[in-house]
C-alpha cells in the first residue's frame, strides 16, 4: 500500500464487554458439558451471522421457539427475554445460562422497579428489536415503545407518572430529541439515560473518524441495531459509507481514488471478521 494511502481502524471496533462476556459464558458451558446434552441459544446469541455460525461449529444450536420439553442447556441472548418467556423456559426443564448483558439487566430492573411504583414506562427504541420486546415484557401492560415525534404525539395525555428508558443501542441524538418532546408532553416524567457506554463511545468515535477519512467501512450484521446506527451516523457526516458483513462484499471500484479509509464495527462483530476486512482493503 503506497505511503499516501492508509487505513484507520476505530479503537472501539468489535466486541463490547457484554458481548464478549456472553460469548465466553456460552462457550464455557459447551466445553464443560460433561453429560453430552445439547446446548442452545434462545434466538441468536448476538446479531452477527458469522459469530452465530462459529457457535454452531462448536455444537451450540439455536432454537426460535420454546418446546414443551427440552433436555439440555439454553442460553438467554444478550438482549434478554420477557419474564413470561423465561418462565416457559424454566417450565420446559432446560438448564438456563443467562447471558443477558448486565447493562440490559440494569434497564430491566429500572423498568420493573418503576412499574411497581405505579409508573407508565416509555421505551425509546425499535419495537421489533429483541431487547425492546423484553423490556415491554417487563413493563407488562403499562408500557409503550416510541421511535419518532409522531409516536410521542400519539401517546395518551393521561398516562399519570411516566418513566422513560432507552434501548441500550439507541442513537444519542434521537434519544435526546425524543426526550425533549416527552418532557414537553409529560413535564414530571422521570428519564433514565440507558444508552450503554460502549454505544456512546462508538458513536462519538465514528463522528470524529468520519471527518478524517475519504470513506468509511462499517462491519457487522445487517440485523445489528448498533451497527446500523454507526453507518447512519457516518452517512449523516457526508462520508461515503459502506455497511458490510464480510470482506467478500468489498469492491475495488468503490475505493478508487480514495487515500484514507476508516473502518469501524458493531459491538457484536468478531475480531477475525474485522481483520479480514482490513487485509482485503490493504490488498486493494
Amino acid at each position: 500500500m503506497p505511503e499516501s494511502r492508509k487505513i484507520i481502524v476505530a479503537k472501539s471496533a468489535g466486541f463490547c464487554w457484554g458481548v464478549q462476556r456472553a460469548f465466553t459464558k456460552v462457550l464455557d458451558v459447551a466445553v464443560q458439558n460433561s453429560n453430552d446434552l445439547p446446548v442452545y441459544t434462545y434466538g441468536p446469541l448476538i446479531h452477527n451471522p458469522q459469530a452465530v455460525q462459529m457457535l454452531e461449529q462448536k455444537g451450540i444450536g439455536v432454537i426460535e421457539e420454546i418446546p414443551d420439553r427440552l433436555d439440555g442447556t439454553v442460553a438467554i441472548r444478550t438482549h434478554g427475554i420477557p419474564p413470561a418467556e423465561r418462565k416457559r423456559l424454566e417450565a420446559c426443564g432446560a438448564r438456563i445460562c443467562d447471558a443477558t448483558c448486565p447493562d440490559v439487566g440494569i434497564i430491566q430492573g429500572t423498568v420493573r422497579r418503576h412499574l411497581r411504583l405505579g409508573f407508565f414506562i416509555i421505551i425509546i427504541g425499535h419495537r421489533e428489536h429483541p431487547e425492546v420486546k423484553a423490556l415491554l415484557g417487563f413493563a407488562e401492560k403499562r408500557g409503550a415503545c416510541i421511535n419518532s415525534a409522531d409516536e410521542v404525539a400519539a401517546l395518551p395525555s393521561d398516562l399519570g407518572k411516566v418513566c422513560v428508558v432507552s434501548q441500550s443501542t439507541q442513537q444519542r441524538e434521537k434519544f435526546n430529541s425524543l426526550v425533549d418532546l416527552i418532557r414537553e408532553r409529560y413535564p414530571d416524567s422521570v428519564v433514565f439515560d440507558t444508552i450503554c457506554r460502549s454505544t456512546d463511545m462508538r458513536q462519538e468515535e465514528v463522528r470524529e473518524l468520519a471527518q478524517e477519512v475519504d470513506a468509511m467501512v462499517v462491519v457487522g450484521g445487517r440485523n445489528s441495531s448498533n451497527t446500523n446506527r454507526l453507518a447512519e451516523i457516518s452517512k449523516a457526516m457526508g462520508t461515503p459509507t459502506f455497511l458490510i458483513e464480510t470482506d467478500d462484499e468489498i469492491s475495488d471500484s468503490d475505493f478508487a481514488g480514495m487515500n484514507v479509509v476508516g473502518v469501524t464495527a458493531g459491538a457484536s462483530t468478531p475480531s477475525w471478521v474485522i481483520e479480514r476486512v482490513v487485509e482485503r482493503l490493504k490488498a486493494i
